[in-house]
């Protein structure tokens, strides 16, 4: 019982997002059926899991449609809470917090199902069908440790395809995916750990903005450039020089002598040693100096990754990144790899 009252008192915290008790107590009674279900069936398993009557279930359909349920505040008071319950067990790296992104694909079977759409899956599993019908979402998640482990605590999800409410919307994911961490209302610095995928100008520039850096992985056939050098002082025609040498980041592999040796900071590793090798590149898409990091894992293969803030150390940003992601080695037992391995990362 003592359980049941810390948990209304969590729950009462976000009574602001109704205009309406009534609303509130329904919303309450759905947030207790999600809590004891034992299946994924719908609004029927929030019936079936508290024992409702059968004339519950349109009134708690009507409540996920209801005007009376402000989702924004609801996701701001969501976050606020959260941030304050769990401040004390934060990952937190340089007096930042850290946010995961990413998005993912369901497959839904309903034909009258809304924002259903045919989707196209960039997975390189072959178990996997290339073109399925379902939803296309976006998720941010908050990075806290506890019990020896780091695990992370939803904070919004969005449904990001098949929902358009005006044909003049021509914003991407990436577009989407920005404004969704802005609608969270985080206030506090933080790092955004996300894909390959959001490695780009459209996520870097407004998160810089809202004084968020991001740290991701890179394709390994991404280039940057060295910065120019410095004049002599002569005249010459034409505009001065923006970037100089062209850099394959992939060619960062190649210097084995000039690479750092540390311990993996991977979770549940031991007595593994890593090679990494960094260079601060300008990065023409947003036109400023970023951190690349090439690693060499001695099971899991070659990655690239970049973060927007140099003062990050690069074990800093290999930790970072790999608390974000779940590994899977598969029992790989290769000493050398061959490519640019990222998929194990």
């Amino acid at each position: 019982m003592q359980l049941w009252v810390r948990w209304w008192w969590v729950v009462r915290q976000l009574r602001p997002a109704c205009s309406r008790f009534r609303t509130f107590l329904w919303m309450g009674a759905s947030l207790a059926g999600m809590t004891v279900r034992c299946d994924l069936m719908g609004v029927t398993s929030l019936v079936r899991a508290l024992g409702l009557k059968n004339g519950c279930y349109e009134r708690m359909l009507a409540l996920f449609h209801s005007s009376a349920l402000d989702v924004n505040v609801l996701s701001r008071l969501w976050v606020a809470l959260i941030l304050k319950l769990l401040s004390s067990c934060m990952v937190k790296i340089n007096g930042r917090i850290v946010l995961v992104g990413d998005g993912i694909k369901v497959a839904k079977s309903g034909k009258k199902m809304p924002a259903v759409k045919r989707l196209h899956q960039e997975s390189e599993s072959n178990a996997k069908p290339s073109f399925i019908m379902g939803h296309s979402c976006q998720a941010v998640a908050v990075l806290a440790g506890a019990l020896s482990t780091v695990f992370a605590v939803p904070l919004a999800a969005r449904i990001h395809e098949g929902v358009l409410f005006n044909n003049n919307d021509k914003r991407t994911l990436l577009d989407k995916m920005v404004l969704l961490i802005n609608s969270l209302g985080i206030t506090a610095p933080c790092y955004f750990v996300a894909d390959a995928y959001y490695a780009s100008r459209k996520i870097i520039t407004p998160l810089l903005k809202l004084g968020i850096h991001l740290i991701s992985r890179v394709k390994k056939n991404a280039v940057a450039y060295e910065q120019p050098t410095e004049s002599d002082g002569k005249k010459r025609l034409g505009r001065p020089r923006v970037y100089g040498k062209k850099i394959r980041l992939r060619s960062m592999f190649d210097e084995l002598r000039s690479m750092q040796e540390a311990t993996s900071p991977v979770y549940g590793e031991k007595n593994v040693t890593l090679r990494f090798y960094s260079r601060d590149l300008l990065w023409r898409p947003v036109g400023i100096l970023v951190r690349f990091v090439a690693v060499i894992h001695p099971t899991r293969g070659m990655i690239l990754l970049m973060s927007t803030d140099l003062s990050l150390a690069p074990i800093q940003i290999i930790k970072i990144y790999s608390l974000s992601r779940t590994f899977c080695a598969k029992g790989s037992t290769r000493t050398e790899p061959k490519a640019c391995d990222c998929s194990s990362w």
